[in-house]
């Protein structure tokens, strides 16, 4: 993959956006031109399915071509079903490329607004419908142990094979039995990153608050133990106690909340969502690039509030590498190779120093060919 991504005053982050959707947008239509009915391609046995959350974002996209790319190399099919609250739509692929069985609503804007309990039983409902329209194994970033546990389940008695479904974790690292193999970052380390990042930010001294959801998740409790074990090293850092916010908006109100009642010098935020609620009041009380801003991930908003200074530095892992790895040990399970239980995926920090080279543009825009 060749990115070619223009100085960053000469093109603006939309309009790469702009291309990559338009590249996709093209190769789906060629897709939709070479449609297969829903049956695995002749000449390939593993169907292999992502089960992703609807409207999450760039990540969520960079996963999927990530997947693509190796469902394409190991000659397997990728089923992709997203999981919306009012019924999931599958979408099929075979290694090729070609074979789009089913597409509708790119994004459900209600998703996000969705209770927790409904968005996670809308993940298992994905995951039944991916095993019976054949999926041998399952790829899938969990909203929750509990919704992990019963997907499981039933890969352990759903199967179409009779077999157990190997199940492939993305990004998170609950503590269930039964799991194929974990792809995700060192959150421990990565929240290090984040903490000595807004250290050097701060010339070691003032005080630091820590936003983001509860710390039900252990890749997020793994995260905020990293950050504060970072900034312990630096004895004029002090930590605000941690503000739980679930979405942009509540975020938005606890960064207000917390300003009102304390002098901040840094934020950490330990999600997307944070991120983007934190940059909301900085802008608003016209405080960007005074109060030092950290945060994770790689949503296109992240990084145009990253351009425009207002995050000073992002914690990006790659998506791509993620789905690629994903399907290349779900094969391995299948053809009964040796599966490694636990692979570690690279993180960067992205500043607008160094956002433009060339291996960070293949990690923040992996859609631009």
């Amino acid at each position: 993959m060749n990115n070619r991504i223009k100085p960053k005053r000469a093109v603006s982050i939309p309009i790469f956006r702009s291309v990559g959707l338009a590249i996709t947008c093209c190769f789906l239509l060629l897709c939709m031109a070479c449609s297969i009915a829903g049956e695995p391609s002749a000449g390939t046995s593993h169907r292999i399915a992502l089960i992703t959350p609807a409207g999450t974002g760039e990540l969520a996209e960079a996963i999927q071509l990530g997947a693509e790319a190796a469902a394409k190399e190991q000659g397997a099919d990728l089923v992709t079903v997203e999981a919306f609250g009012t019924g999931s739509v599958s979408r099929t692929r075979d290694g090729s490329g070609a074979g789009l069985l089913l597409r509708k609503n790119e994004r459900d804007p209600q998703w996000i607004n969705l209770p927790q309990r409904e968005r996670e039983q809308a993940q298992v409902d994905a995951a039944a419908q991916a095993l019976q329209h054949g999926a041998t194994a399952l790829l899938v970033d969990p909203l929750s142990e509990e919704t992990l546990s019963n997907i499981l389940h039933l890969a352990q008695t759903k199967s179409p094979t009779g077999n157990i479904a190997p199940v492939i974790v993305l990004n998170d690292e609950f503590p269930v039995k039964g799991i194929t193999s974990v792809i995700s970052m060192d959150n421990l380390e990565a929240g290090r990153k984040a903490g000595h990042a807004m250290a050097d930010l701060l010339g070691t001294k003032g005080r630091v608050a820590l936003l983001g959801p509860d710390l039900m998740n252990p890749g997020l409790v793994h995260r905020e133990q990293g950050v504060k074990e970072a900034l312990s090293e630096y004895p004029d850092l002090k930590i605000v106690p941690y503000s739980v916010c679930s979405n942009r908006e509540v975020c938005w109100q606890a960064t207000k909340q917390l300003m009102d009642q304390r002098r901040v010098d840094g934020i950490i935020t330990l999600q997307e969502s944070a991120s983007l609620g934190a940059a909301d009041e900085l802008n608003r009380r016209k405080r960007s690039g005074s109060i030092k801003l950290v945060g994770f991930g790689s949503e296109q908003q992240q990084l145009e509030q990253l351009q425009e200074g207002v995050i000073q530095q992002l914690i990006v892992q790659n998506g791509f590498s993620a789905g690629y790895l994903g399907v290349n040990q779900a094969v391995a399970r299948l053809n009964s190779s040796d599966v490694e239980p636990r692979v570690t995926l690279e993180t960067k920090l992205v500043s607008t120093d160094n956002m433009f080279w060339m291996d960070n543009q293949k990690l923040l825009f992996p859609f631009v060919q």
